[in-house]
């Protein structure tokens, strides 16, 4: 009697809880494991614009062409607190062939720079040490009509420029930001042995005996102990038309303070549909220790380049 009451009491409890289930609240992903904010943004833009002229009996003149160039940024930045991290890769690449010339580049430019930030005295000051990397992927010719005249001018790491600087940041926006670094080094890099042998970019050149034997190679990087100036602006002007302009001003305290190096680079880019972008591409160059010799010339010059492109553009 004792087991059939039993077995009763089981079978009721049972139907019991068949007909009134026990709800326990559903686990899900988000609320098993809360989500961690994330403290990094990235945004990156590419572009690769093509064109194409062929002329046939063309009364006003030209020549046939062919060009294409790409452009690529991407940026990764952290920031946390009172703590900022900015990571920048800037790229750009073109090649042109005119006529029945061979292809030869007519933009080419890498750049790369870190800085680490961290609020100072006020929320728009912060004490800042940056790190940037500047040179060019391929190498650069002196062209006599259709043919290369001598060897490259110029080539990946030659030159190439590595600047360190510690100083003061003032951003008061996101999209604008000026940094002054009393304590900055420049690093000079030239890889090919001949053009370090000639002096190119401000290295010290070979030295030769009285019988114009070389007796010591040039050297193939120098040293700048200075200060430096830089100044960042990126923002939408207006709608579709983005604007990313990088000035950087660099005295060398050890010789000749007075000349300023500079580098100012503009990027608009005009975004005409999703995939389809208008940009203009800005680039000037002035350095006291680069000596340009081209016909008449022969010193320092401003170094100045423009493009005008169409193409595809996509943002991510």
């Amino acid at each position: 009697m004792k087991k059939f009451t039993l077995l009763f009491l089981a079978i009721l409890s049972l139907e019991t809880f068949a007909n009134n289930p026990i709800k326990l609240p559903s686990i899900t992903k988000d609320s098993a494991e809360a989500k961690k904010p994330s403290h990094w943004k990235t945004a990156g833009f590419f572009g690769l614009n093509a064109s194409q002229t062929a002329l046939n009996n063309w009364q006003g003149g030209g020549q046939d062409n062919v060009a294409l160039n790409t452009i690529l940024n991407f940026e990764a930045n952290y920031k946390k607190d009172k703590h900022e991290w900015v990571n920048k890769l800037d790229a750009q690449y073109g090649i042109m062939k005119p006529g029945s010339s061979v292809f030869r580049k007519n933009i080419d430019q890498l750049f790369a720079l870190s800085k680490y930030s961290i609020n100072a005295f006020s929320k728009y000051w912060f004490y800042a040490a940056q790190a940037d990397y500047r040179t060019q992927f391929a190498p650069g010719y002196v062209y006599q009509g259709d043919t290369i005249a001598g060897r490259a001018t110029s080539d990946m790491n030659s030159p190439g420029y590595l600047q360190l600087a510690l100083g003061l940041e003032y951003k008061p926006a996101d999209y604008f930001s000026v940094s002054l670094s009393p304590v900055a080094g420049k690093f000079t890099f030239v890889n090919r042995q001949y053009l370090a042998d000639a002096g190119a970019y401000g290295v010290e050149a070979a030295k030769y005996d009285t019988n114009g034997v070389m007796i010591k190679h040039g050297k193939r990087n120098r040293y700048e102990f200075g200060g430096r100036l830089t100044l960042k602006f990126k923002k939408d002007i207006v709608k579709n038309v983005n604007w990313d302009s990088y000035l950087d001003l660099f005295s060398n305290y050890m010789h000749n303070p007075e000349n300023i190096d500079v580098v100012f680079n503009n990027l608009i880019t005009i975004k005409v549909s999703k995939f389809f972008t208008v940009n203009f591409i800005s680039q000037m160059i002035y350095d006291d220790d680069i000596i340009i010799k081209r016909g008449d010339i022969n010193g320092p010059r401003l170094q100045a380049l423009t493009t005008l492109a169409v193409g595809f553009g996509y943002k991510f």
